[in-house]
């Protein structure tokens, strides 16, 4: 992305704060004038001064007053101008980074799961806190300093042009050489800076893939292992990092030397023309005072562009985090459906994960309000794809999935998923009190009611023996709960949640035998009054199911009770012979 392209998308976060940018903007450029006002009448006074002895001492106070008075005035303002300017910029930079690192949050949570697969968690954290911190970097700087540079160079050449071209000629080669040379450094570096961000993503990726995975590193004695390859990543950093140091190196002994032959020839410049009475010593004075106020602005200038481009590898990434849109979203005339029945209907639903190969195709079948529909078959065989298209992971490439006679792409996201309740194979909990977990299932929950949930749940009595009840902290992932605890919780949740539709995919398959009976007895009492659709290889937990959908090559294949089926001599039949190592009949 080119670099003016891309800051232009960096103003633009600003969003609701760009009067305030626009704001700090002309401020700036009220300093500048202020700025070059001074040398100006630091010249004047000097010129004055030089005629001094030809003049009384009332006639010489007389002349000075005027420029003395003005440089006060000027003074003065550049202060409270500069003051001003610097609060304004810090605040305004310090909120738009919040505001856009809860924007870019917002946006990840949207994301269907599948379009973020492609990125580890570690690395998308990467990307927001590193890409709202360059965002930061850049607004502050920019309004602080950075803008004020660009617009003194930009307000100082027609100055010095009308107050003498021959010097002015001098700043304006400076200038090209400060530009010429930034220009071929950018170009030079680019590419070896996106080298450089994607080994830091590496590296972020690592350190957060393997802290989540600290039992599994010291049970297999890896720890030795994952610091030697974390070493390596920060090796590569290195390496990459130093190149794109030593020419920004060559950048700052470049302009150093041109600015130092830049004063020494407006000096020797001014001298001769003096000599030739076309420059008074004050011009020369104020020339000299541009000159170093002008390569200040330009080392300025050439620092944002340092950082700019330090940083645009780090933005680029934010920015196609961005500009990634979710798959399935809110249609615009999308509507909440406020609480559903439960009827849900697939007529000629077909999907495909990558265009080519079907997940499933020609699904049809009505579960209705109430009922219970079990949905069995081998892995890879299309149930939790199913599952996935009603509650809207995906959509469907064809037919439409409905819910009470309204196809479900209809309704906003929120609406939907507010009616469904989803038991997972895997507890999916928060690093957050007992409470904070439960409550994801109604925020607004009564203690009462948490207690009524996990009473129901079969969750209270170990919930009772924690030390600090529903307020203790479960750890990352649950962890200080056991398999089946954290699965109880996740019923709990769902109770609290009181959804009509509820999906239990897998729910009891990681547990052992004893655990399980606990936690089907939760999901019955879960069941209750609401639609259910259950997949299950333990064929026994779905044995009091409405009917059972047998799925094979993303089809199903066979429909009809438990009982039904286990004696049709069909899949489901061998399927239960297998399990339960009898006859059907």
């Amino acid at each position: 992305m080119h670099f003016v392209r891309l800051y232009a998308r960096v103003l633009q976060q600003l969003g609701q704060d760009k009067r305030v940018a626009g704001w700090l903007s002309f401020a700036n450029v009220l300093l500048v004038l202020a700025l070059f006002a001074e040398p100006i009448l630091f010249g004047r006074i000097i010129d004055t001064l030089t005629r001094a002895s030809s003049m009384a001492h009332a006639e010489l106070w007389t002349a000075l007053w005027p420029y003395i008075a003005a440089w006060i005035f000027f003074g003065l303002f550049t202060i409270v101008c500069g003051t001003t300017i610097a609060l304004l910029a810090d605040r305004l930079a310090h909120k738009r980074r919040h505001v856009v690192l809860r924007n870019y949050f917002e946006h990840i949570l949207q994301l269907p799961a599948h379009q973020r697969h492609g990125r580890h968690s570690g690395r998308l954290m990467k990307i927001m806190l590193q890409g709202s911190e360059a965002m930061w970097g850049l607004w502050l700087g920019f309004f602080r300093d950075h803008l004020s540079a660009f617009v003194s160079v930009i307000v100082l050449i027609p100055i010095a042009l009308y107050m003498n071209w021959q010097l002015a000629s001098l700043l304006i080669v400076l200038c090209v050489i400060f530009v010429v040379v930034t220009n071929q450094v950018l170009k030079k570096t680019h590419s070896m800076q996106g080298a450089v961000e994607a080994h830091h993503s590496d590296l972020a990726e690592h350190v957060s893939d393997t802290l989540g995975n600290v039992a599994l590193v010291q049970s297999f004695a890896r720890v030795r292992h994952e610091v030697e390859t974390l070493k390596g990543l920060s090796d590569r950093v290195v390496r990459a990092q130093f190149p794109v140091l030593s020419w920004w190196a060559v950048v700052t002994v470049l302009v150093r030397s041109a600015t130092t032959l830049t004063v020494l020839s407006i000096l020797l410049l001014g001298l001769w023309l003096f000599t030739q009475n076309l420059i008074t010593v004050g011009e020369i004075v104020t020339f000299i005072v541009f000159a170093s106020m002008i390569i200040v602005r330009l080392e300025q200038a050439v620092s944002f562009t340092n950082r700019l481009a330090m940083e645009a590898p780090r933005l680029v990434e934010f920015f196609d985090v961005l500009d990634t849109l979710p798959q399935v979203r809110d249609l615009p005339q999308a509507q909440a459906p406020g609480r559903l029945q439960g009827r849900i209907e697939f007529k000629n639903v077909a999907f495909s994960y990558d265009g080519q190969t079907t997940a499933v195709k020609s699904l049809n079948f009505v579960v209705e309000p109430g009922q219970t529909v079990a949905l069995v078959g081998a892995s890879g065989a299309g149930k939790s794809t199913a599952l996935a298209l009603l509650h809207r992971v995906f959509d469907p490439d064809e037919g439409q999935v409905l819910i009470d006679d309204q196809d479900i792409k209809t309704m906003t996201l929120e609406g939907l998923r507010q009616n469904i309740g989803v038991v997972f194979q895997e507890a999916l909990l928060f690093n957050r009190s007992i409470s904070d977990n439960l409550r994801v299932g109604k925020p607004d929950a009564t203690l009462d009611e948490l207690t009524q949930a996990a009473k129901q749940a079969q969750a209270l009595e170990f919930i009772e023996r924690q030390h600090e009840g529903f307020n203790a902290r479960i750890g990352e992932r649950g962890r200080a709960l056991s398999g089946g605890e954290r699965q109880r919780l996740s019923v709990a949740r769902v109770l609290l949640k009181d959804p009509p539709i509820l999906i239990l995919d897998e729910a009891t398959s990681a547990l052992d035998a004893d655990t399980e009976v606990r936690v089907q007895a939760a999901l019955e009492v879960a069941s209750k009054n609401r639609t259910t659709l259950v997949i299950a290889h333990r064929l026994s937990t779905v044995r009091h199911a409405d009917f059972v959908l047998v799925f094979d090559g993303g089809q199903i294949v066979e429909s009809g009770s438990f009982s039904e089926l286990a004696q049709a001599g069909g899949i489901f039949a061998k399927l239960v012979s297998h399990q339960f190592g009898l006859s059907t009949k």
